[in-house]
């Protein structure tokens, strides 16, 4: 499924501060990393060899990501207590919840997963300044990308 970008003419609807972007780039980074995890043990265990490769690659790309988002993290100590108050987020156990599945409905349960990332990552998208945020934007993009372009 494709995505639109929003022309850079149109203002952000709400401008991203350094907090939020604080705050969206730590679970981010967390959701990718959680997801990478998980899925690299899926392409290992031999459980459905059917999905293997296509989740080894999910894995990859989500590693990667993980570590796109957590360069975006400015590492000022003004902005430690934002970092630690975003990291361990509740929402990260219920969406890896969603992966407690049989072997052969793996491939099912990630798609849902992902779309929701995508639809996430557009609204993101539409709070970010095309001046300001554009290395995070840039980043948005990559990850979109990625993401439309992943095995299935």
């Amino acid at each position: 499924m494709p995505y639109q970008q929003r022309s850079d003419d149109v203002p952000p609807l709400e401008a991203l501060t350094v907090e939020e972007g604080v705050h969206e780039f730590t679970q981010l980074a967390e959701l990718c990393d959680a997801l990478a995890t998980h899925l690299s043990g899926w392409s290992t265990d031999g459980a459905d060899p059917a999905s293997s490769g296509a989740m080894a690659s999910l894995s990859t790309r989500l590693s990667e990501h993980a570590g796109w988002w957590r360069d975006r993290i400015p590492e000022s100590v003004l902005l430690e207590e934002i970092r630690r108050d975003a990291s361990g987020s509740s929402r990260l156990s219920d969406v890896l919840a969603h992966l407690d599945v049989n072997p052969p409905d793996r491939t099912a349960a990630v798609g849902p997963i992902l779309d929701d990332l995508v639809t996430h990552l557009l609204g993101l998208a539409k709070r970010m300044s095309s001046i300001g945020d554009g290395p995070a934007r840039r980043v948005v993009r990559l990850v979109l990308a990625d993401l439309e372009d992943r095995p299935t």
